[in-house]
């Protein structure tokens, strides 16, 4: 009888398991209107917000869930990664996961483990200090040398398989490093290089030129993609339309892309296109199809194919220059915002009150916009406008310079009755003229900013400029908005105070 409970209770726990070892459908994960999301790397962050994304594609909410290891995406059952064997992970198998967004390279082994869904195409990169770059030309000068890479990862792999081929003799050592530690390891002469995805290689090189450089690729391109469950292949259609759908410029996608390596996904996939080998059949032409009597043709056909490839090393190298200049760009026009926001904030601790304060606002939005007059109005608590300030202009006093064009104070009632921007590019002479003592003209635009604090408008700004609003001009209105709005709620706080006090002093002196 002993034996026989021994028996069910072990049928039923094998029966328990193979229940549980079924990934969640598609229909499954919308039934109970939450997609398990589960992220690993030092990228984690950034898969978390494309697995997201995704999920407010499918219209349900996202339940993210952070690997302690890289490695753990591939576990069996009994919490071991086994290369060799054909199983479905655990984490997918037991429902813990339902979607890996973690851009897998998809190679024999993992698919032994998993749907992956590919939706770009990556080659494996080299990247060493900028000194190396004499020194280690090829595969074969990586020999002997150290490398930094982190465990699990498909670079490492890569790195196993020179050191059982043509590394064989002289194995590159391997240390193990996230990601992060590995680059910092590379650029403080601990490790000669790094092998890493040329999407994320962007992102390193560009924000460390002086220490890191992109050498040569290494290996054959591979497909990347999303980890599923083997029994959900109506999320595998879904995730091939998301990525269908992403295909274009300013999707979430494209944008998280930039973001995350400084170039946009359709760029890059501009820049993958020169992994694509579809130049070697000039080589087996001529290996195999031009006969002796054929020589001029083939030298034509050499010709073409190192043409082509002339051509594919220039397009790489000047798309990785335009990421770089466009990455220096940004990071020069943060640095100048900022500086602006700092000059500010300095600026504004010597004004004690309202009209001082703004006052002093527009005279440091001159500082760094084309501004040829400004004009600053608050909104009281009845919603009625006040000119506070103005800058240039033919009035005496900003309420004179309010009053003077009827147009001027319609569109700052718009302005601030919708909370929105309001942009008029080219206004014309009916509008209102720029004027010094040097003569008046009419302005290249005139730009309204709504002032919002906690939700609602407390002022706003209106911009005659002589050139047109660009997005750095918006994007510094944008960031210096926050401090406005804060000192304009703070005077009008201290200015209701003292009503108040010499109110209730009127009071005390009546009794």
């Amino acid at each position: 009888m002993e034996r026989q409970m021994r028996f069910f209770a072990c049928f039923l726990g094998l029966a328990m398991a193979a229940g549980s070892a079924l990934g969640r459908s598609l229909v499954e994960i919308k039934d109970s209107q939450e997609l398990r999301i589960c992220v690993a790397g030092s990228s984690a962050d950034y898969y978390r917000t494309n697995g997201e994304d995704f999920a407010r594609y499918l219209g349900v909410q996202a339940k993210t869930v952070t690997l302690s290891q890289w490695d753990q995406q591939f576990h069996n059952a009994q919490g071991v990664t086994v290369q060799g064997d054909r199983y479905e992970a655990a984490p997918l198998a037991t429902g813990k996961c339902d979607l890996y967004p973690n851009d897998l390279h998809i190679t024999e082994w993992r698919k032994q483990k998993m749907t992956l869904v590919p939706y770009f195409t990556t080659r494996n990169v080299v990247v060493a200090r900028p000194e190396m770059r004499s020194v280690l030309r090829a595969e074969v000068d990586l020999a002997g040398r150290t490398a930094s890479v982190q465990a699990g990862t498909a670079y490492e792999g890569w790195i196993q398989g020179f050191n059982a081929g043509a590394g064989e003799h002289s194995p590159i050592v391997i240390e193990n490093a996230p990601t992060a530690k590995s680059m910092q390891a590379v650029a403080q002469r601990r490790a000669d290089f790094t092998v890493i995805a040329a999407e994320s290689a962007f992102h390193w090189v560009r924000n460390d030129l002086e220490n890191l450089d992109m050498l040569f690729p290494v290996g054959e391109a591979i497909s990347t993609g999303w980890g599923i469950s083997f029994d959900a292949s109506d999320l595998e259609h879904a995730i091939q339309r998301y990525f269908i759908d992403s295909r274009r410029m300013g999707s979430n996608l494209d944008l998280s892309w930039r973001r995350k390596y400084g170039v946009s996904l359709m760029e890059y996939q501009l820049f993958s296109a020169s992994f694509d080998d579809g130049g070697k059949w000039h080589r087996v032409w001529m290996a195999w199809g031009i006969p002796g009597g054929a020589a001029i043709a083939g030298v034509l056909l050499a010709m073409l194919f190192w043409a082509t490839q002339l051509r594919r090393e220039a397009a790489r190298h000047k798309l990785t220059l335009k990421a770089l200049q466009q990455s220096h760009d940004q990071l020069t026009g943060e640095a100048y915002r900022r500086k602006a926001v700092s000059d500010l904030l300095l600026e504004l601790q010597h004004a004690n009150t309202l009209a001082a304060f703004a006052r002093t606002v527009l005279h440091e939005l001159a500082r760094h916009l084309p501004m040829g007059q400004a004009l600053l109005v608050r909104v009281n608590e009845a919603r009625a406008m006040q000119a506070v300030a103005h800058y240039a202009g033919s009035g005496a006093s900003a309420e004179q310079t309010l009053s003077e064009l009827p147009t001027t104070a319609s569109m700052i009632e718009r302005c601030i009755a919708t909370g929105e921007s309001v942009l008029i590019e080219a206004p014309g002479t009916d509008y209102l003229r720029i004027q010094s003592g040097l003569g008046h003209c009419a302005p290249s635009a005139i730009y309204l900013m709504p002032v919002k604090h906690a939700g609602c408008v407390v002022a706003a700004i209106e911009l005659a400029v002589t050139e047109s609003i660009r997005s750095e001009h918006r994007q510094l209105l944008v960031d210096m908005e926050p401090i406005i709005a804060v000192g304009i709620q703070r005077f009008v706080r201290e200015e209701a105070d003292v009503a108040l006090d010499l109110t209730q002093q009127d009071k005390k002196v009546s009794a």
